[in-house]
């Protein structure tokens, strides 16, 4: 699939709408329509490409920390498997360098996972906040906007993911120094004559047969010819021969030990973690922007030339089209029935003429008028330098629905900052709209 997909465009896009002056086109026919803006500008270098290319620095990023972590791998074993005059090596020592970290670090991680299983988690860890480092220098370096930076790390690693991400990264940073310890391990073992040797001051020779038989469990379902009784009793420190059998089943066990409890739970630590990581990106909801994105586009604007109860309403009072935006009202238009509502001003001097003037500031007042059906004409009067809310479309909805000759007349001065809000309130409740300007 290419990149960026529709859902990385529909993020890029809300997150610029929010954080720079970059807005889609309004008449596109749809969303995808709308999204393709982005693969065009700016010119010469496209938002999209932009976005496209921090993608691959990240990916190239996360390449360069496996690398680097598959070289440590193969550069820890060599140290390890320092071998005395008699070409002895511990296999404790080696145990504790190529699994003992990796156990512990397993350990840890599953800890921090059930105590942050039931709380989001801000942290991003050393490894992702090292690959967020790089990327932002080098999106100064190409001289990248600044907002496609920041959208593109909103969209790499939102807060929501992040979790499993690290974890992703951890898991597979660990396993290739795992597999590249297992590489170098093989090669060792395939050039090198090695005596495997064991001594302990605390442990008893009982318990470390115990401890070399429990992890030989799972080794043992493929078959592999493991180290026996006699085999670990022969491999003292302070015994020097050890047939050659001896040392195959302590090769064969060292490498089945590190594919199996090493090797192979990274590689399906990464695989879970990564799935969890998409469905987890997948399943989110959307922002609030994308979603206003997505509602734009989704009923493209229709206009409407009926007149609403012609017969009730004489043409002479105003027009009733729903797309009237401008339209004076006509002075017998002052003697029909007005409502301010939620007016905290002075009565406008223009309504003067009006006999009564009903107020609906309080839930009551309002509950009152939407209490009162009535088929004639009436005017509802509001301020266009107050915005209109969630409350107010709920309103409106109601008393369009007990009064069909209703008008929405907008109070504006020069300086009114909600006119287009109300006006397009009015439109998407199907109420017809007048405009009051303010007498200076």
């Amino acid at each position: 699939m290419t990149f960026p997909t529709q859902g990385a465009k529909l993020t890029l896009a809300a997150w610029l709408e929010t954080h720079s002056d970059f807005r889609l086109p309004a008449h596109a026919s749809d969303v995808k329509t709308a999204l393709m803006t982005l693969d065009t500008s700016p010119s010469p270098v496209s938002y999209s490409a932009q976005f496209a290319t921090l993608k691959r620095y990240f990916n190239r990023a996360v390449l360069v920390l496996m690398v680097c972590c598959a070289l440590l791998g193969f550069m820890a074993v060599p140290s390890a498997f320092a071998m005395n005059q008699a070409n002895q090596v511990n296999i404790f020592w080696l145990f504790l360098v190529l699994l003992g970290f990796h156990g512990l670090n397993v350990i840890v991680w599953l800890i921090t996972m059930v105590a942050t299983s039931k709380r989001p988690s801000d942290s991003k860890g050393v490894l992702l906040i090292l690959l967020i480092f790089l990327n932002k220098k080098i999106s100064k370096y190409s001289h990248f906007n600044d907002a496609v930076s920041a959208a593109y790390l909103h969209w790499q690693c939102p807060p929501h993911s992040n979790k499993w991400l690290i974890s992703s990264l951890s898991h597979g940073a660990w396993g290739c120094y795992l597999l590249a310890g297992w590489v170098m391990t093989l090669l060792l073992l395939l050039t090198n004559q090695v005596n495997f040797a064991w001594e302990t001051t605390l442990l008893s020779d009982a318990a470390f047969i115990q401890l070399t038989q429990t992890l030989s469990v799972i080794p043992q379902w493929f078959g592999i010819a493991l180290p026996n009784q006699l085999d670990i009793l022969a491999s003292r420190v302070d015994l020097i021969q050890q047939s050659a059998s001896t040392r195959q089943h302590w090769a064969n066990f060292l490498l089945a030990s590190i594919l199996i409890y090493g090797v192979l739970p990274r590689l399906i630590f990464t695989l879970i973690c990564v799935a969890l990581y998409q469905i987890t990106r997948k399943t989110h909801p959307l922002s609030t922007q994308e979603q206003i994105i997505q509602n734009r586009y989704r009923q493209p604007e229709q206009q409407s030339r009926l007149v609403l109860d012609a017969d009730a309403y004489p043409k002479t009072l105003g027009t009733h089209n729903t797309n009237a935006k401008n339209d004076v009202l006509s002075d017998q238009a002052f003697s029909q029935q007005w409502a301010l509502f939620e007016w905290s001003g002075e009565k406008p001097s223009q309504l003067q003429p009006v006999g009564s003037a009903v107020m609906l500031n309080s839930r009551e007042e309002q509950a009152r008028f939407l209490a009162s059906p009535s088929h004639e004409a009436m005017f509802l009067l509001v301020d266009a330098n107050q915005s209109p809310d969630r409350g107010t479309r709920r309103f409106l909805n109601q008393a369009r629905a007990v009064h069909s000759a209703l008008t929405l007349v907008i109070y504006q001065d020069t300086n009114s900052q909600f006119h287009d809000d109300w006006y397009r309130l009015a439109r998407e409740t199907n109420i017809p709209s007048n405009t009051l300007p303010k007498e200076e």
